[in-house]
């Protein structure tokens, strides 16, 4: 009658089925797996969007977990050719290949992802020793070597600005009448 409440194994087994042999984590992808592949390809879309050669810069995915139990993923942009012009609009860069994570997988927020660069060993970088200090010295311009200072909005001058040759501006003498 109460046959339910026996322990036990079943007197015969039940049949294998292709299913039960591979384990279900292996069977079905990962989040994190379809995450990477969605990445890579918004790369490749932001790349083709640009115009930038694919040859130029690549694109890894690497698992990072800054506390046990999250994950966050990295977003690694490799430069394998040396073109300067990416230091200079690399932030833009990021910007838009985020958007296009986004318009992929909106349902996800991609707020935690870190986006680094790493230059390829190989990339063909022309610069190979760091420069003297002095060039990171904000005492000089680069143009001229005299400090350029700003101003205070707060200097009350007791005699006017002298008049700069490009303003036109020509100052002129109040008499009484």
């Amino acid at each position: 009658m109460f046959k339910f409440l026996r322990n036990g194994s079943p007197k015969t087994p039940l049949p294998l089925t292709a299913h039960a042999e591979t384990p279900f984590r292996e069977s079905v992808p990962t989040l994190t797996g379809v995450r990477r592949e969605l990445i890579k390809t918004a790369f490749r879309d932001t790349l083709r969007q640009q115009g930038i050669p694919s040859e130029w810069v690549s694109c890894e995915v690497i698992t990072v977990s800054p506390t046990p139990g999250e994950e966050t993923l990295q977003i690694q942009l490799v430069l394998t050719q040396w073109q300067e012009t990416f230091l200079r609009y690399g932030p833009a860069l990021e910007h838009i290949l985020l958007r296009e994570i986004d318009r992929l997988d909106p349902s996800t927020d991609h707020a935690p992802h870190q986006i680094t660069w790493r230059f390829s060993p190989d990339c063909g970088c022309p610069f190979t020793v760091m420069p003297p200090p002095r060039i990171w010295s904000h005492a000089q311009t680069a143009s001229d070597g005299v400090k350029a200072e700003a101003p205070d909005i707060l200097d009350r001058r007791r005699t006017p600005r002298p008049a700069s040759a490009n303003d036109g501006y020509q100052p002129t003498q109040l008499t009484k009448l």
